[in-house]
């Protein structure tokens, strides 16, 4: 297990890293359960400003992660296949874009630009994470609104 704090095996609604840098934008989680017996969890997540709430998946992953300038989050979803894709919510815009590629368990660390930097499979054959969101090719777009 990941001892790193929070961790995809370790995370919840009282961590810090679910608020923007700013404090104007938050990530709620439903209740989180196992993905398998042992395995990281996930649950529903929701995107919480200005008195709303707007539920971005049925099944996230953690610990998500903010761009440095408060305008894009990083979350892992969970297939039904037991991988993850990744998922950038643009706040400027308000939405969720998913895509295709998919890992084992990510774990993200930074947030730079438009590079996202981790690793995936925290525990077993670890390989460092450098995702450009800009090269990537993408699932689906959804609007929030």
């Amino acid at each position: 297990m990941n001892n790193d704090y929070p961790n995809p095996w370790n995370f919840s609604n009282i961590d810090k890293n679910l608020l923007s840098p700013n404090g104007k934008y938050k990530i709620e989680f439903g209740e989180l359960y196992e993905i398998a017996m042992g395995a990281p969890i996930g649950g529903k997540c929701y995107l919480i400003y200005e008195n709303k709430k707007l539920k971005l998946n049925d099944w996230c992953g953690g610990p998500i992660i903010w761009n440095e300038t408060n305008k894009k989050v990083a979350l892992p979803l969970w297939t039904k296949q037991r991988n993850q894709k990744i998922a950038i919510v643009d706040i400027t815009v308000l939405n969720i874009t998913i895509f295709k590629k998919e890992f084992r368990v990510l774990h993200f660390n930074k947030f730079l630009d438009n590079h996202l930097f981790g690793i995936d499979s925290p525990i077993y054959m670890t390989t460092r994470l450098n995702f450009d969101i800009d090269k990537e090719e993408i699932e689906t777009i959804k609007q929030l609104k």
